[in-house]
């Protein structure tokens, strides 16, 4: 199974569920992974039941009856991301507010970081909601990341920073969220060539342009 989808012509979970159903019959389902691949440009999804290069990661797991997302925080379902989503909706809304963020943009980092789960951590020691490191936080003061509203807050003054340093480009902000400042400034003030980075700044990109949809901006 192999099938390509340009990022934004569907919502991508109809895809993936798509792609999902339409192997259900042939193969064992149950605990099938979905692999999500990305082209040389880093823009142009693939997803299909095996890793395809070294790009590859898993995107989803399907059980026989649900697809879960694999986020962050690990395997978690369509609900219960709604509705973490939904419980932080207002602490992430006046944060934004307080630093000149759009929400959406908050929210999609959140999303990808960690599936909105405020006890996640990364093997690197990112922490949190928005997965800050404890450096990156250090530059603000003393916070407690594990905190929902102290991780969201040194979060937003930190992509506050970036988008004030990269003239408001929020693809170069949110490529800078991933590698660091530095990485993207060495390589021309453009989106840094990492593996890691081509495939974090879509999939933020693709939840950021959803939720400014979903907010009628």
């Amino acid at each position: 199974m192999n099938s390509r989808q340009r990022s934004g012509l569907v919502p991508i979970w109809q895809f993936a569920l798509g792609v999902t159903l339409s192997v259900a019959g042939a193969a064992h389902a149950e605990d099938m992974k979905i692999y999500r691949s990305y082209d040389a440009t880093g823009k142009v999804p693939t997803f299909s039941d095996r890793p395809l290069d070294r790009s590859s990661r898993i995107y989803a797991v399907f059980d026989g009856k649900q697809l879960w997302p694999h986020s962050g925080g690990g395997p978690v379902s369509l609900p219960q991301l709604a509705a973490r989503r939904h419980a932080l909706e207002p602490l992430v809304q006046r944060i934004a507010g307080m630093h000149g963020i759009h929400a959406a943009l908050l929210k999609a980092i959140i999303e990808v970081e960690s599936g909105f789960d405020a006890g996640a951590r990364s093997p690197k020691g990112a922490i949190g909601l928005m997965q800050v490191m404890p450096a990156t936080a250090a530059r603000y003061g003393q916070f407690n990341l594990y905190s929902p509203e102290q991780n969201v807050e040194v979060g937003a003054r930190y992509l506050r920073d970036l988008l004030a340093m990269f003239d408001g480009n929020v693809r170069l902000a949110v490529a800078a969220y991933n590698a660091g400042e530095n990485a993207v400034i060495r390589h021309g003030r453009r989106v840094p060539p990492y593996q890691e980075t081509i495939r974090y700044v879509p999939m933020v990109m693709e939840r950021y342009d959803r939720f400014r949809a979903r907010a009628g901006s």
